[in-house]
């Protein structure tokens, strides 16, 4: 199974976005990568002015007061070839998706600011109607974060919001058209810089709500604890110890099926290294645990009897390690990559976990002027611990544990033009391609 896109015209500032986003992850993570021995800090005075510079010279199309605006629209048509992400009956369509961008910045004092990041939309699936999006679609990394600065403290209230529908990011799913589902994620985070001595903690309160009745079940909520200690060795590497623990719970009762309350802990360290001053390197590893209150699953499966619900077998516990890195390379003045690689274990759709192992690289080409050309690839191999996928009679009777094992390989290519100062045009092709074990489920 092939899952292809065509997306063009995208009026409004949709490419330039991307760039710019590429662009500040890249100086962001070399400003964690290098840093002097002694060096202004990230929470105090100093910062804070260097923030309020930085607030001037954003740009803004909008001004009330002292709260700066910066409102943009664009309007996307896709042709996708197989919108239910199926193996077999594929259906294609055109999608069109108008979408509006709402960015404001408040410095409501000289240490205290106030920022709301919004993004809203819909799609509209010309020969399907019924696979219109269900609700205003909020796009990722939307946001309402408060910054406070007290001495050597940077103190940070946060409601991070999003509403999507597309299930092609999970791959653990297959004939799936409406992936609905709310997450929020609302807290505060505490950093104290000492110099040479970074310590931060945080905590998250974490919720998910499906908005169709099919995922009823994956409802639940999350209590996040975080920290982590960084020593700057010298002006080019850090090291440092993190940690984390995630508490979960489901809302339960419902007859599509029922996932179990968990409690998740991962403890490690890491480093990062300016190897040049065009290289910069990340990584992290450590070990995860998992505890899940039963080793079973409660899902419908199909029996010579008929469907019942029956707990399926999986696995209650999880210990394993977890490594993760990433290489910002700027090739030269007209290329720039990263490559990201991975082994981790995630909570289940379907089952207690997933164990995941990752490999993703981006290229962005800035060849010609007003141009931007980027590609991207992607590798993934996961196993799900159990579930109903693979269940059987005879499965619940021998208490086999086996689940969805599937790769999934795929890229992209983008071109962006921009026409005038405030319009830009964009072009992307994305393809994605699944593997799986599981009987009509590539």
């Amino acid at each position: 199974m092939i899952r292809r896109r065509v997306v063009s015209l995208y009026p409004g500032h949709f490419c330039k976005s991307v760039a710019f986003l590429f662009v500040m992850s890249i100086l962001a993570t070399a400003s964690l990568f290098a840093q002097d021995a002694v060096r202004p800090s990230l929470a105090g005075q100093e910062a804070s002015d260097a923030r309020q510079q930085d607030v001037s010279r954003i740009p803004y199309n909008l001004l009330l007061g002292p709260v700066r605006f910066r409102v943009g629209a664009s309007v996307g048509f896709e042709y996708n070839d197989n919108v239910t992400y199926a193996e077999v009956n594929e259906q294609d369509d055109f999608i069109i998706t108008p979408n509006l961008t709402l960015d404001a910045i408040w410095p409501i004092t000289q240490l205290n600011t106030l920022r709301l990041d919004l993004g809203v939309g819909y799609s509209f699936y010309l020969d399907h109607s019924q696979y219109d999006t269900d609700t205003i679609l909020i796009a990722p990394k939307s946001q309402l974060a408060f910054d406070i600065f007290i001495g050597d403290f940077r103190i940070n209230l946060h409601d991070r919001f999003q509403v999507q529908q597309d299930p092609i990011q999970q791959g653990a799913l297959s004939n799936v058209v409406d992936y609905g589902r709310f997450e929020n994620t609302a807290g505060v985070s505490v950093l104290w810089d000492l110099n040479q001595l970074l310590f931060q903690v945080g905590y998250d309160h974490f919720n998910y709500l499906s908005t169709t009745n099919r995922f009823d079940y994956l409802d639940h909520s999350s209590e996040i604890v975080y920290g982590s200690a960084a020593y700057i060795v010298n002006p080019t590497i850090t090291v440092g110890v993190e940690g984390n623990g995630v508490f979960t719970n489901y809302d339960q009762g419902t007859s599509n099926g029922s996932l179990n309350d968990n409690d998740e802990y991962s403890a490690g360290g890491f480093i990062e290294a300016a190897v040049t001053n065009n290289l910069k390197v990340r990584v992290a590893g450590g070990y995860q645990w998992m505890d899940f209150n039963n080793g079973f699953v409660l899902f419908p499966v199909p029996t010579p009897f008929g469907t019942i619900v029956l707990p399926t077998p999986d696995h209650k516990n999880l210990e394993d390690y977890y490594v993760n890195g990433l290489i910002g390379h700027r090739i030269n003045a007209q290329l720039s990559q990263t490559l990201s690689a991975g082994h981790e274990n995630q909570l289940g759709i379907q089952s207690n976990y997933i164990t995941l192992n990752f490999v993703r690289h981006t290229l962005t080409w800035n060849l010609i002027r007003n141009v931007l050309l980027s590609t991207e690839f992607f590798f993934e191999d996961a196993e799900e611990s159990g579930g109903p996928l693979n269940a059987t009679l005879f499965t619940f009777l021998t208490g086999q544990r086996e689940g969805e094992h599937f790769q999934r390989i795929g890229g992209a290519i983008t071109l962006g033009y921009q026409l005038t100062p405030h319009v830009t045009l964009g072009l992307r092709y994305q393809a994605t391609s699944k593997d799986s074990n599981v009987f009509l489920r590539d």
